[in-house]
């Protein structure tokens, strides 16, 4: 287990809801399938722990999902069309297996082939194109917690809409627990979002900041 991780999760507020369990994906998964626990959308395996996922804007109730939060995540969504297009599909807060301890479920994912591909598994790191998490409250957990994890586990892309700062972050080229470049985009400029090999699908950043 990622004692670094695991230290920044357990240093968080109480209100971010950290149960400490230390189960593996194997466990987890084993467990919902038994009916030992209930699958929970707001819950995801961070580093073994049971998280509450957290939408809120900042300083309001962590239980809440903050509006700019839920239209970014919309508008994302609804690009979904264009991914399909280019033979690889996007998927919302669903889950990616990284064993031993994690399986988060980013707001956004892109992953390679077709969804029926995936009927009996979630999807991996080598599937991933890139993942994508809307930070507002979790902004600090987004790049402190994640990334490391999505970094470890070579996921080539890992996105943050910044709502607190107004800003997109961009990371690439990912080296053990960090993204060697980082590029920061602002309203005005263009996020393109990769859909495999030299595939994109565009989408405005202000549009995503509101």
């Amino acid at each position: 287990m990622n004692t670094a991780v695991r230290k920044s999760l357990l240093s968080e507020p109480p209100e971010s809801g950290g149960m400490l369990f230390g189960w593996t994906v194997e466990q987890y998964h084993d467990l919902i399938n038994c009916g030992g626990i209930p699958e929970n959308p707001k819950t995801e395996l961070i580093d073994g722990l049971l998280i509450w996922k957290d939408r809120a804007k900042a300083g309001e109730d962590p239980t809440t999902v903050g509006d700019r939060h839920r239209i970014a995540v919309t508008k994302l969504g609804q690009l979904a069309p264009q991914f399909l297009a280019l033979r690889c599909f996007l998927q919302t807060q669903q889950p990616i297996a990284i064993p031993p301890n994690n399986e988060p479920e980013p707001d956004i994912s892109v992953i390679r082939s077709a969804i029926d591909d995936y009927l009996d598994h979630p999807a991996g790191p080598t599937d991933t194109i890139f993942v994508l998490e809307v930070a507002d409250s979790s902004l600090r957990r987004d790049l402190k917690v994640k990334l490391p994890i999505y970094a470890l586990a070579m996921i080539p892309e890992y996105i943050v809409v910044d709502l607190q700062n107004n800003v997109i972050l961009i990371h690439r080229r990912p080296e053990a627990e960090h993204y060697a470049e980082v590029i920061k985009l602002r309203s005005g400029d263009i996020l393109e979002l990769s859909a495999g090999g030299s595939n994109h699908v565009a989408v405005t950043v202000s549009s995503l900041l509101g």
